[in-house]
């Protein structure tokens, strides 16, 4: 299983119509432990429709955790291979910085 993340925007019409402003991509849920530890017990799919001006400022202190701890990271890498500290953390900061730089979109998160 893997997240798949966009941000979007709320054009008025339906949901199904808003348009995707960023593709962040897709990451194996593998490393969902360290981003609930680097979220402070929150899951990432937690995000799944915040408005990017209320997401932006944990997701950056959780990249601030992940970059000032990465050996405690690091001994989370999964033991099958799917995911590691490093892909974990470029997925959590290229979020981080689309829903800074977009803050009038939202987060899309499917699994």
């Amino acid at each position: 299983m893997s997240y798949w993340t966009y941000l979007e925007i709320d054009t008025g019409g339906p949901e199904e119509t808003w348009p995707d402003v960023v593709e962040i991509g897709n990451y194996t849920s593998n490393v969902a432990g360290m981003w609930i530890k680097a979220l402070n017990g929150t899951g990432l799919y937690e995000f799944h429709h915040a408005p990017c001006t209320e997401a932006a400022g944990p997701l950056a202190e959780a990249v601030k955790r992940m970059e000032a701890d990465p050996d405690a990271y690091r001994a989370m890498n999964p033991p099958n291979g799917w995911g590691n500290y490093e892909g974990a953390l470029d997925y959590l900061r290229r979020l981080a910085e689309a829903c800074a730089s977009h803050p009038k979109c939202r987060i899309r998160i499917s699994c």
